[in-house]
């Protein structure tokens, strides 16, 4: 990916709307964009205000044809989104309009941005780094409430500064390694290897605190996976409809309906809930449901919690334990669905078949204990979270990198206690540190980049 030229390209999204953005960043967008651009404002020496919007005219300089009245602003570098020169003009929305804009400006010898190379060049000219880069698409990406506040937190450079802040603490204690190592005949004294490996230990600590609340910080940034298994019959499709408020499943009496995994996301309060309906479970299957068997096997091991639903109403049989032991001691809340219909399971019965676990009893058809699942789910998903704590992280990227920098330096202190030299203490520190530097952008290959900023939208 080239980044000496000028790239453009439609910063909002195609179709029609009140506006359309066309962006332009590199050392020519001026010279592009005044080329266009036409205004009846005093502009001196055919260079806009920095920052200032003004009204005119976009012309084809072949046939001088008027293509669209728009909104014209200059940024001047590093003053910019991207730290480059950057011009952004404002024109109907709608996509015949937007497209010859944007044919317009490449004719003048910008070509098109890529996905996500606005914001890479933002990131390589030091606008950003790369936690805040990811935050923006985050952002974009924000489904709730608590999603968008940790995306809002980040690209504000909450986790940045508490990483950065580790990384500091790491670069004093590596100073002081160093220099143990090349004064060590000087007969001078240095800190005490007690207390190096003391700070080692403390930043451990706050790494893994970190690595902690990646549980959390997945949730809020994805959502949480909720898997509706049991057997056939029992309600799983109803108990996603009911959830959904409308008919997203396909419901009737005869079993084995549901012959794939079906996701639908619903919100409880400030986060989201992606809920998968799932085949349901029994021995001896068609050949057909046997696929979506091991489907709801396979969504059962990817999800965060398991809603175990059981039909109380008809006896119990082989297939409910068998549900009980596919499920085994992954998380999960048993719900004994249909509660509108006379109950076949006696008290007793449920607390020998549940080991005298706690479950819900509710209705799908009429919506009685609806509510109280709900808040259930919520109380399990934002299970652990600390109050008044802002900084988590939110990608399985961060959390590798923060654990591989906590094994170096547990590493680190357990050599220093064994006695080891300070060069290999200080092989650990460093590993750690490259680690967390990984995370910033302070040290990436590009592959790395390429695998980010290719998930952005093109534009961004």
């Amino acid at each position: 990916m080239e980044t000496n030229d000028t790239i453009a390209a439609l910063a909002t999204p195609p179709g029609e709307g009140g506006i359309s953005v066309i962006r332009i960043s590199g050392e020519n967008a001026l010279s592009i964009g005044t080329g266009l651009f036409h205004s009846t404002s005093d502009i001196s020496n055919n260079v806009p205000p920095v920052q200032k919007v003004l009204f005119g005219e976009i012309r084809d300089p072949e046939s001088g044809r008027v293509v669209d009245e728009v909104l014209f602003t200059w940024f001047k570098k590093p003053n910019s989104y991207t730290g480059e020169h950057v011009v952004e003009i404002s024109g109907h929305g709608g996509s015949l309009v937007s497209a010859t804009l944007l044919e317009l400006v490449l004719r003048q010898g910008a070509r098109l941005a890529e996905a996500g190379e606005f914001t890479r060049r933002a990131f390589i000219h030091g606008r950003l780094d790369l936690t805040q880069a990811e935050a923006v698409a985050d952002l974009i990406d924000a489904a709730s409430n608590k999603a968008l506040n940790t995306a809002v937190s980040q690209l504000k450079g909450g986790l940045s500064r508490r990483i950065n802040k580790l990384f500091e603490q790491l670069l004093a204690v590596q100073a002081q390694l160093e220099a143990a190592i090349d004064f060590s005949e000087e007969g001078l004294t240095f800190q005490s290897r007690e207390t190096t490996g003391q700070q080692i230990e403390e930043v451990k600590i706050e790494i893994l605190d970190l690595v902690s609340s990646f549980r959390q910080g997945k949730i809020i940034r994805e959502g949480m996976r909720v898997t509706l298994v049991g057997k056939p019959n029992v309600g799983k499709s109803s108990l996603l409809n009911a959830l959904m408020q409308e008919d997203r499943a396909i419901v009737t009496d005869i079993p084995g309906t549901t012959r794939d995994t079906l996701e639908e996301r619903i919100r409880i309060k400030d986060i989201y809930i992606v809920i998968i309906d799932s085949a349901g479970l029994r021995d001896n299957p068609e050949i057909v449901e046997e696929e979506g068997i091991q489907r709801t096997r396979n969504a059962l091991a990817q999800s965060d919690l398991s809603l175990v639903v059981f039909d109380p109403s008809q006896p119990l049989d082989g297939n409910d334990e068998l549900l009980i032991s596919e499920v085994g001691d992954k998380p999960r809340c048993v719900l004994l669905n249909k509660s509108d219909l006379e109950q076949d399971w006696r008290k007793e019965k449920i607390n020998e078949f549940l080991n005298g676990e706690t479950p819900i009893s509710l209705s799908a058809k009429t919506g009685t204990g609806l509510q109280e699942l709900k808040e259930i789910i919520y109380e399990f998903a934002v299970k652990g979270e600390r109050a008044g704590e802002s900084v988590v992280i939110t990608r399985e990227r961060h959390r590798d990198h923060l654990q591989q920098a906590a094994t170096a330096l547990d590493t680190a202190t357990k050599n220093m206690s064994s006695g080891y030299s300070e060069e290999l203490i200080a092989v650990d520190v460093t590993l750690a540190m490259e680690h967390m530097g990984s995370i910033l952008g302070k040290t990436f290959a590009e592959d790395l980049l390429d695998k980010i900023f290719g998930k952005f939208c093109i534009g961004k």
